[in-house]
């Protein structure tokens, strides 16, 4: 297989100022001409397409000037004007340029300026803004990469709106490397590189804003203010997950105050995949809501199928006009060969009614994905030999002839087993199928009219299956390098052993289930004698068949449990055995079959254990979970699970299913049911019985209910959320409510709950109550040390179960710290002290006075500070203005942390006597 790789430089330059008035537009870069011309390889051709308005004649730009990111500016003239209508027109300027080397380049173009009063734009001051976008363009070695374009949009980037109604774009983006592309949004530009910083995104203060990142599908859901609107996003390529390009689209939306509702698109589908050769054809049809009767609608379609020279896409009618609704239209797309991608190509229908004007309306957009694979190889067949395996296909290959993509040959995959799964026509390749690669390139091999692929590493008794894959890739023109395989669906598979000279096992099946009287049937069939070569291998033939306990294929734990001998091979002699007296209710056990002759004491190849098949489950509240697992030689490739009901004495058969587990529903706790699994499985190979059926052992289970509610979801109202008044103690609690769980999630077996407290949110929460009712939702709780702690709440069941911890919901306090200007020291018992008039989670207080020569005369932490006017020496202070300083301490859910700003201020102390 080839190695793939890109080498990328980044080179930036600024650009020039230019002026006009602008709306929407972006940078398309092309790879100019044959780029595997090396008088080519470093040219690339841009095109700034600008939207602007048709009666700004005074600032009509003929010419824009454009920096190419690698130091250099040029001059470019406008050659194309197209007319919108609404006065609107698009602007094309083209130019080529050849740069120094390879790398990516940062190409840009700025002008003055934007149109006026765009909302989400310097709040409508947008006149004054620049308008820029660019394209980051990555020049490749196209020997090492393959040429590169940027990406193309098909679809007018000025859209209307109208408030409350759903709003959707597509800009119709495709590559024509076949790169996949992403979008996302990004900030519109004032200069290359230079975001606007008074942009607001386009779903501030109205309705959800989002990017389909695949497709590119824009939705707003929905605009609830009237004015013009400004969007940006990125168009990004990537080749085999490397990065290349990235577009700027800078668009414009106009939304206005209308009753109208957009047209309805009907597709059959959004995401189909065909088989190259195949021709797809399906109707789309536009309607105008039954509100909107009296209106006509115009039905548009683009995107990169429409584009190709060989068998492009066709949409018919192929006009473009209003017509009454219903309208319908026809695509058409005869897929080839050519058309293979890994990528899906997008279709992009626009559906535009004449709610405004007769040449402007509402529009939805609808995309549908289309994915064209390569078809599988037909005809593989498979034939043994003593030693090696030949497989063939037909010949032609349906995309042999194909040359871009380059048809590169065929990849032969194995597996031990049937995997006989049918290929989807969206799935390549076999990746995640058990699958291995056996052919270290790809082939071509041919013989007899038909490819062929020998397989010699091989091993007797094993049973080898196959699939074969075409493998394509876009070739680098005179040098055979692919910067880009393609897989093909895989082929039908076909199954195949080697000669076949020892026992197989056919059968180990459970025929009773106890924990010391089991039984278990054991079934081989005898080697082919052309294989086993009984010249040469002669009597007498001994077969020998071994057991171990659980599920092993181990040699070392086999032991012998049965010999079968005769002298001549074609003597009849027992294929099978019962085996009796086993705890096939407690484990599994594995058998292995050989075959020894000629009186030696090594076996004549390698045997293949097989195990019993093993069912397990757990009970759960009203429902069994099973699950089975078993080791065989052969493909089990379905499983029926059999039921006995309570009170019945048969097995009936619930379900089939190709999966190794099962959850029986619907069932009664505290009834007992019992099951088994039937396995089908084959060699899937012809001259070996087919199916083979084998039975695990009985398991019976009761349901119980040992399912917990989901968690309530809870929130909790403090004494802050109440506004009360947090210096009384009774206030002093938190409100707990919450939302049960029949209303979260359906459960309805709730019996009460409990709720847990920490007082931070670092520690381990405990019980603080219990609520015993479904229908009581609310709880006061009044924690010991202040309202600070997080919460968690459990719902328990009628059985005890109880759930997981709901979401924690943290309280923290609000600390309050009011001091009074003023007091009375006098003596005669109100207001002599200096205490807060309000105070609440307060730990401490640094708090300190001073006089009118700043001198300290009182000091506490006390947070009730108690000062009775007196200084530090205990002696009466006089009447006049202090000042005081204080750095509180408060108690929040963190711990103990000082505010933010100490408090200060002065105070007035009326002494007595004076």
């Amino acid at each position: 297989m080839r190695y793939l790789y890109l080498v990328l430089v980044l080179f930036v330059s600024p650009t020039l100022l230019l002026a006009t008035h602008n709306r929407a537009g972006e940078i398309i870069v092309r790879a100019d001409g044959d780029c595997n011309d090396i008088n080519n390889q470093l040219r690339a051709c841009a095109t700034i397409i600008t939207y602007t308005e048709v009666d700004q004649t005074d600032v009509d730009r003929e010419e824009l000037l454009i920096s190419w990111g690698d130091g250099t500016t040029d001059t470019i003239r406008r050659d194309r004007e197209i007319l919108l209508g609404n006065g609107i027109k698009r602007n094309e300027y083209t130019l080529c340029h050849r740069f120094p080397g390879f790398g990516r380049y940062f190409i840009s173009f700025q002008d003055q300026n934007r149109v006026a009063n765009i909302v989400n734009i310097d709040g409508g001051g947008s006149v004054n803004i620049p308008f820029s976008v660019y394209t980051v363009y990555t020049l490749a070695n196209p020997i090492l990469n393959g040429c590169n374009s940027s990406p193309e949009l098909t679809q007018s980037p000025i859209e209307n709106a109208c408030i409350g109604s759903v709003w959707t774009h597509n800009p119709g983006a495709f590559d024509v490397d076949g790169d996949s592309l992403a979008f996302e949004f990004t900030t519109p530009q004032r200069a290359p590189g230079v975001p606007i910083a008074n942009y607001s995104p386009v779903n501030a203060g109205t309705g959800a804003l989002s990017i389909n990142e695949q497709t590119g599908q824009i939705t707003w859901d929905a605009p609830a203010i009237a004015g013009e609107y400004t969007l940006a996003f990125l168009v990004k390529s990537f080749r085999n997950g490397i990065p290349l390009d990235t577009l700027v689209r800078d668009m414009q939306i106009f939304v206005a105050e209308c009753a109208n509702d957009p047209p309805v698109v009907d597709l059959p589908f959004e995401e189909i995949c065909v088989v190259a050769g195949e021709l797809i054809e399906f109707d789309v049809i536009a309607t105008a809501p039954l509100t909107d009767s009296d209106q006509e609608v115009k039905l548009t379609a683009s995107g990169r199928p429409f584009d190709f020279t060989d068998s492009p896409a066709s949409f018919t009618p192929s006009d473009s006009i209003w017509r009454p609704d219903p309208e319908t239209k026809a695509f058409s797309w005869q897929t080839n060969c050519s058309h293979i991608s890994n990528q899906p190509y997008f279709v992009v229908f626009r559906a535009e009614d004449d709610f405004f004007s007769s040449t402007s309306g509402l529009s939805t957009v609808r995309v549908v994905s289309i994915k064209v694979v390569a078809p599988p190889p037909e005809g593989l067949q498979a034939a043994a030999d003593d030693d090696f395996i030949t497989l063939s296909w037909d010949k032609p290959y349906a995309c042999e002839d194909s040359t871009d993509p380059t048809f590169l040959g065929f990849t032969v995959w194995r597996r031990e087993g049937s995997n006989p799964f049918e290929p989807d026509t969206c799935t390549t390749g076999l990746a995640g199928q058990g699958y291995t690669l056996v052919t270290p390139r790809e082939t071509m091999e041919m013989q007899d009219g038909r490819y062929v692929y020998i397989d010699d590493d091989i091993e007797r008794g094993k049973t080898y299956c196959y699939r074969v894959v075409a493998l394509l890739g876009r070739p680098i023109a005179n040098l055979g390098l692919i910067f880009e395989e393609i897989e093909s669906i895989p082929s039908e598979e076909v199954c195949v052993q080697l000669s076949r000279d020892i026992p197989l096992l056919t059968k180990v099946d459970v025929t009773s289930t106890d924990a010391s009287a089991g039984g278990i049937d054991v079934c081989w069939i005898r080697p082919n004698a052309l294989a086993l070569d009984t010249t040469q291998n002669e009597g007498p033939y001994r077969y020998v068949l071994s057991r171990a306990d659980g599920q092993t294929t181990d040699p070392a734990g086999f032991s012998e449990v049965a010999t079968f001998q005769r002298q001549f091979f074609g003597e009849p002699i027992d294929t099978c055995f019962s085996d009796t007296g086993l705890d096939t209710e407690g484990q599994a056990y594995s058998y292995l079959i050989e075959l020894f002759v000629e009186g030696e004491t090594e076996a004549i190849g390698e045997g293949q254990a097989a195990t019993s098949v093993r069912l397990s489950g757990s009970p759960t509240d009203n429902a069994n979970v099973l699950s089975w697992t078993a080791v065989t030689p052969w493909t089990n490739v379905s499983y029926d699970v059999f039921r006995q009901a309570p009170g019945s004495t048969t097995f009936e058969l619930l379900t089939t299913t190709t999966s190794t587990s099962y959850t029986d529903e619907s069932l009664e706790n505290g009834e007992e049911y019992c099951y088994y699994i039937l396995t089908e499985g084959t060699y899937s190979v012809a001259d070996i019985p087919s199916p083979l059926l084998n039975r695990s052992q009985e398991l019976c289970l009761q349901p119980q209910d040992n399912v917990p509610p989901c968690p309530p979801e809870l929130e909790v109202i403090s004494v802050c959320d109440r506004g009360v008044d947090c210096t009384d103690t009774d206030n002093l609690f938190n409100t707990l409510n919450w939302v049960s769980p029949a209303d979260v999630c359906g459960e309805d077996d709730v019996a009460g709950y409990r709720i847990y407290f920490s007082p931070d949110s670092a520690g381990t929460g405990f019980q603080v109550a219990e609520i015993q009712g479904a229908d009581i939702l609310t709880y006061d709780h009044f924690p010991e040390d202040g309202i600070t702690g997080c919460y968690t709440i459990t719902a328990f069941d009628l059985n005890g179960n109880e759930g997981n911890n709901s979401t924690e919901v943290c309280v923290t306090n609000c600390p309050i710290y009011e001091l009074p200007n003023a007091f009375t020291p006098n003596g005669d018992g109100q207001n002599d002290l200096f205490i807060p008039r309000s105070r609440c989670f307060v730990e401490r207080v640094d708090f300190q006075v001073f006089n009118r020569w700043g001198q300290l005369v009182f000091e506490t932490e006390d947070p009730a500070i108690m000062w009775d006017g007196r200084n530090l020496s205990g002696e009466p202070l006089p009447s006049g203005t202090y000042h005081y300083i204080a750095k509180v301490f408060e108690q929040r859910l963190e711990g103990i942390s000082p505010s933010t700003e100490p408090l200060s201020g002065y105070i007035e102390l009326f002494a007595a006597g004076e």
